[in-house]
């Protein structure tokens, strides 16, 4: 280290958090000038958020300051400031969208105070904004065929649900499929009066699942589940100002 500097840079980095080398540089290129070291530091700062962010001077002094200068934790206070909480999830997890779609569900069961007994009562959903509910109903019907399974998931407020997928979504395909499925589960189940016991359950369980169309029923799902993820992205992305 420059022994002629050694001293200012000790006081400089008491002033402003700079690293030793950038320091180091800034007062090497200012012929020592503490002060002309710290305003070329703020400005070199202030540069950088308002290249990044688009922010005027004064917002980023702001948060700079706020953050002590830390530009990763200055970019998230401005965009804390400026975006909701589903504008940033969906920034940040435009190519993760069941993840963002995840954190965004949880967002408005914590808003909305919504209780649940480890599944969501969906009485009380329907107190909802419309677009909301479609989420809602929709991402815990899809939680719950992924917990248990697809052939479970057809006993589960499916009526609602497929309602949702077909007249807010237009996918009208997967739902009437996923009815039809239910239709066949319930025949077939019906047929083997699984009241009697867990015998006739497990067997009408297999008769289902060798059941040639309900296959087709359950490929149908699985083919259009991801187009089913980008439609509810979508929903939440072209109505985001009813989200929170």
């Amino acid at each position: 280290m420059n022994e002629v500097y050694k001293d200012k840079l000790e006081i400089l980095r008491q002033r402003i958090p700079i690293g030793l080398r950038h320091g180091l540089t800034l007062l090497e290129s200012l012929d020592g000038d503490l002060e002309k070291a710290e305003v070329k530091f703020r400005e070199e700062m202030v540069a950088i958020i308002i290249s990044k962010t688009g922010v005027t001077a004064d917002v980023a002094i702001k948060h700079l300051t706020k953050s002590n200068f830390d530009i990763a934790a200055t970019i998230k206070n401005i965009d804390e400031e400026r975006y909701t909480f589903t504008e940033l999830v969906l920034r940040k997890f435009k190519d993760k969208k069941e993840d963002a779609l995840d954190k965004i569900a949880y967002a408005i069961e914590e808003k909305y105070n919504l209780k649940r007994e480890f599944w969501l009562n969906f009485n009380t959903l329907k107190e909802l904004p419309s677009e909301l509910y479609c989420l809602m109903a929709i991402w815990e019907w899809l939680n719950y065929e992924s917990w248990e399974d697809y052939e479970s998931a057809l006993s589960f407020n499916l009526d609602i649900v497929t309602d949702q997928i077909k007249n807010k979504l237009g996918l009208t395909e997967l739902a009437n499929s996923v009815k039809q499925a239910k239709d066949i589960r319930t025949l077939i189940y019906t047929q083997y009066r699984i009241d009697k016991g867990i015998k006739d359950y497990v067997a009408a369980s297999n008769e289902v699942q060798r059941h040639e169309e309900y296959k087709k029923c359950e490929n149908v799902y699985v083919t259009q589940r991801p187009i089913l993820i980008d439609r509810l992205y979508e929903l939440v992305k072209n109505n985001i100002d009813k989200f929170p």
